[in-house]
């Protein structure tokens, strides 16, 4: 198999955009663009011309050397092919990894069935998806008690849904609600940059919750990509959580996307309630460690 690594600067983006766009595993994380914006510096394994291509994201290690992890707002790489994503290809691309990264903290994507290679440690993530391309009130029946409640409220507290919502305005909700301690400043700017060129390509759209004043309850952007319509920030603050802000608007996208030929990806790493409530399935990818040649188990 021929696998090479090419510097960031030299990959061919045309090449690498196609295999991503065509591969049977593709989703928005391995475009070009969306790491460009995400990821500061990154490498790539590409096999052949380009019929199979696996981001490699490091930055510098506190010893020196490359270190390969999983940067924020992109939930998992791994391998993207054209072929099929065998256990031989995934371990052959592994394998491939140059000496130079000392250290590999990843997340492989979903169709990457891990083989068994030595010296690497696994940890299961879980993410949860929604398959759309049903009646809304087939998929309603499946939804919790706490989805009809939360939805009773909102309606109670005259709730209504914005689309016209600035990537900025987003970005500032986030920045004063996201539960992340670490990288808000960074991801600020990262979210504005990821949703300007979603909006640019017309690829996604914003969607909001407010109250009957016009404060600001709830918010999120949303993704098309490879037949899903990813969730990206999911978030609201403490006054629209007591009258269920966030699941009036997952509940009110899922009617109004009913019936369409899409899956909802809420873009999980953990058991998430909301998402279990709606029915979404669970869908387990593994997140892989190396440090140092040796292998050890990772917390979940």
């Amino acid at each position: 198999m021929d696998i090479r690594l090419i510097k960031q600067e030299d990959i061919d983006k045309v090449k690498w955009n196609s295999c991503v766009h065509y591969a049977n595993n593709g989703n928005i994380f391995g475009y070009k663009w969306y790491l460009d914006h995400v990821a500061k510096d990154w490498d790539g394994l590409v096999e052949g011309d380009y019929e199979s291509v696996f981001p490699l994201v490091w930055r510098k290690g506190l010893w020196g050397g490359k270190v390969l992890y999983q940067p924020d707002l992109m939930r998992e790489l791994g391998i993207y092919t054209i072929n099929a994503p065998s256990s031989k290809r995934i371990k052959a691309f592994l394998a491939a990894i140059p000496s130079e990264y000392k250290q590999i903290d990843i997340v492989l994507n979903e169709q990457n069935h891990y083989p068994d290679v030595p010296d690497f440690a696994t940890a299961i993530h879980t993410n949860h998806q929604l398959l759309l391309a049903r009646p809304f009130e087939e998929m309603e029946e499946a939804f919790a008690p706490a989805v009809h409640e939360a939805v009773e409220k909102a309606t109670q507290a005259g709730i209504v849904l914005d689309s016209n919502v600035k990537p900025e305005t987003i970005a500032d909700f986030y920045k004063q609600h996201s539960p992340e301690r670490k990288g808000k400043d960074r991801n600020f700017h990262t979210l504005q940059r990821v949703m300007y060129n979603v909006l640019h390509r017309g690829w996604g759209f914003a969607s909001a919750a407010r109250c009957k004043s016009g404060e600001l309850l709830a918010v999120n952007f949303f993704i098309y990509s490879h037949n899903t319509m990813m969730s990206l920030v999911p978030l609201e603050s403490p006054a629209g959580r007591e009258v269920g802000a966030l699941t009036y608007l997952f509940q009110m996208l899922i009617r109004t996307q009913a019936n369409r030929p899409l899956i909802l990806d809420f873009n999980t790493m953990e058991p998430d309630a909301l998402a279990e409530a709606f029915g979404a399935q669970s869908n387990p990818y593994l997140r892989v460690k190396r440090r140092q040649g040796l292998s050890r188990i990772i917390p979940a």
